[in-house]
């Protein structure tokens, strides 16, 4: 015998396809949501990540710009500190030629002249005294630039003139002598040599 099936097949293969398609848009819904979240996620790390990065580099920049600046304070104290030596080097090296230019005058200023005053600027004295006459002045000029230590250049007359000194007539004089230092400690060798041959 033949059943009939009288049950509304086509609404229930209706139903089961809308609750299939139901299920496949939620799974969907879900799989989306995932992947918007994954993606958020990672993104949001990565955002974080780089901030952290540039943190540290900001970091690693402030310390190199203190260092920078340390550096500068300690190239301007490196400068200060080569300068004053360069001057203590030159006085250094121009202190045994002073002593040796004052121990020569001392030699070569004759017993007619009195020194009055006695001044010394860079390379050069100046001399302020009285003398007997103006040939003693003038001696006493050649002997300074004939000096054996050629410490001295060519003297130079400033001033002169006649006065009476405790009632004798003298000549008041101002000499401007220059000095030839510039050798320091090798000039004092070399002369030191040329005075043992």
């Amino acid at each position: 015998m033949t059943r009939i099936n009288l049950l509304p097949w086509r609404e229930a293969r209706r139903v089961q396809r809308q609750r299939q398609l139901i299920g496949i848009l939620a799974a969907t819904a879900l799989l989306g949501a995932g992947i918007v979240f994954g993606v958020y996620t990672e993104i949001d790390n990565r955002i974080k990540y780089q901030q952290e990065r540039n943190n540290y580099l900001r970091d690693e920049i402030a310390q190199l710009k203190k260092a920078a600046e340390e550096m500068k304070e300690l190239q301007k104290v490196k400068t200060r500190l080569v300068d004053r030596l360069n001057v203590v080097q030159k006085l250094q090296a121009i202190r045994p030629g002073m002593v040796r230019m004052l121990d020569e005058l001392a030699r070569l200023v004759p017993q007619d002249i009195y020194v009055t005053a006695f001044k010394t600027a860079p390379n050069q004295v100046t001399l302020n005294g009285i003398a007997r006459s103006d040939n003693i002045i003038s001696e006493f000029m050649r002997d300074l630039r004939n000096s054996p230590t050629h410490l001295f250049g060519e003297p130079v007359l400033q001033v002169i003139e006649t006065r009476s000194v405790n009632n004798v007539q003298a000549r008041v004089f101002e000499l401007i002598v220059p000095l030839k230092l510039g050798g320091g400690v090798e000039g004092d060798q070399a002369s030191a040599g040329g005075k043992k041959t």
